[in-house]
């Protein structure tokens, strides 16, 4: 039997196109020499909800654009700080004492105020084990400063003068100062203890000298505000003249409105999230819902289709049995990640597949395993960036898992370039 692994695992190494995996002589290890490496190649940085953080005047820009090049990737334990690194100088393989670390990732130094800067930062928890090579995987970063977007409205528009302005005021020093013609969103520091917020109007309005301010008063990282300012025509009598304005003999008064969105999260509604809350009478049952009412449309579901002939979703494959494997994924609006994370009962299988390549990967960004991953026939790069329709075909390697008994457990995540996701698993049993 254990020819018939070392075998298989040979197969699967000239499957991936692979060498020796690794020429380094192996240090002897002493109580005080316990060391394994971190494969930093591995390090993937998803930018969550950035078509809703980053956008431009003319058009959003998808994650897939963004630069993660000078991102600040730093080693941290117990929160000391260990190594720190710009992303596009990470080493390949870097070598810690065994132990518990954080990794955390940052898009750039935190300003008090800035136009058209958000900050991402990200942080995930890995352990070293001792002669052992330790893949990090995917960081998830969010924003986390605050986002304002100042809006003008048409009725205002036309009866300020040149003059007017938004200045906003935050975190007891930022500042910013919005004209009539800015376009631009506002990024401001979130401080711990300091979450007001103030925006405030001055300038003429008809032929007065006006000042209107709106007050925040819990301002988070990760949120958009959008304040719009507008008129709106007062009542004949109205009860407190305070913010009352007249033109051309009419009375007006400042009309602000303020939408808070939040940036920092993303809900992928499926299957397993969905709970019946409807009312119960007289027992446990629920009770009658509302009627079928129109047909709303397609779901959010239908935006991103993982599908296979040839393959059960539901229930698990035999691998001596499959024939051909092939995964069919369609996205409506573009894919901007594929990840493919295997989990296994076997020791032996998961030694084998961690000695060749990452066991959570992202195919849109392979990194040094792109050429490997492309021999045997995985989509990479821009095959998958902005792709709508993708066939993902692992014929050549479910073969493998029958040399080793277990189960095997493939997690398929696709993200389109809106930011919605979709998950589905393929289990394989090899008694």
């Amino acid at each position: 039997m254990k020819t018939k692994i070392l075998s298989i695992i040979a197969l699967l190494a000239v499957t991936l196109g692979l060498s020796a995996c690794h020429d380094d002589v192996k240090p002897i290890i002493t109580p005080e020499n316990k060391t394994g490496q971190v494969r930093m190649s591995s390090l993937g940085i998803d930018i969550n909800n950035a078509e809703k953080v980053i956008e431009s005047q003319s058009a959003k820009k998808s994650r897939t654009n963004i630069d993660l090049s000078d991102y600040k990737v730093t080693i941290l334990q117990g929160g000391t700080q260990v190594k720190q690194w710009r992303y596009a100088d990470m080493p390949e393989i870097f070598t810690l004492p065994a132990g518990d670390y954080t990794v955390r990732v940052v898009s750039h130094e935190v300003k008090k105020a800035a136009w058209d800067e958000p900050l991402f930062i990200g942080q995930k928890d890995f352990t070293v084990i001792n002669d052992d090579i330790t893949d990090i995987g995917i960081v998830k970063c969010t924003l986390s400063n605050i986002k304002v977007t100042i809006v003008f409205d048409d009725s205002l528009r036309k009866k300020m003068g040149e003059d007017s302005k938004v200045t906003v005021v935050a975190n007891d020093q930022g500042s910013l100062t919005y004209l009539p013609d800015e376009t631009r969103a506002g990024y401001f520091e979130a401080l711990e203890g300091s979450s007001t917020m103030v925006a405030e109007f001055s300038g003429t309005v008809g032929q007065n000298k006006e000042t209107f301010r709106v007050t925040i008063t819990d301002a988070q990282p990760g949120q958009h505000h959008i304040i719009t300012f507008k008129l709106k025509k007062a009542e004949p009598t109205p009860p407190d003249e305070t913010g009352t304005i007249i033109i051309d003999g009419e009375g007006f008064i400042i009309d602000t409105s303020v939408i808070d969105e939040d940036l920092s999260v993303s809900i992928t509604i499926n299957e397993d999230n969905i709970t019946d809350d409807r009312p119960t009478f007289g027992g446990d049952e629920p009770g009658p819902g509302p009627g079928p009412g129109p047909d709303p449309g397609p779901g959010p579901e239908d935006k991103i289709k993982i599908e296979s002939e040839t393959l059960d979703f539901d229930k698990p494959n035999d691998p001596a049995t499959v024939s051909t494997a092939i995964v069919t994924i369609n996205s409506e609006d573009g894919i901007a990640h594929f990840l493919v994370k295997i989990e296994t009962t076997s020791e032996n299988f998961e030694a084998a597949v961690s000695d060749l390549m990452p066991t959570e990967f992202d195919l849109a960004y392979p990194g040094e395993y792109s050429e490997k991953f492309s021999g045997i026939g995985f989509p990479v790069n821009d095959e998958v960036i902005g792709a709508k329709s993708l066939t993902f075909d692992i014929t050549t390697f479910v073969p493998l898992l029958a040399g080793f008994p277990g189960t095997h457990k493939f997690t398929l995540t696709v993200t389109d370039e809106t930011g919605f996701s979709a998950i589905k698993s393929l289990t394989f049993v090899q008694p």
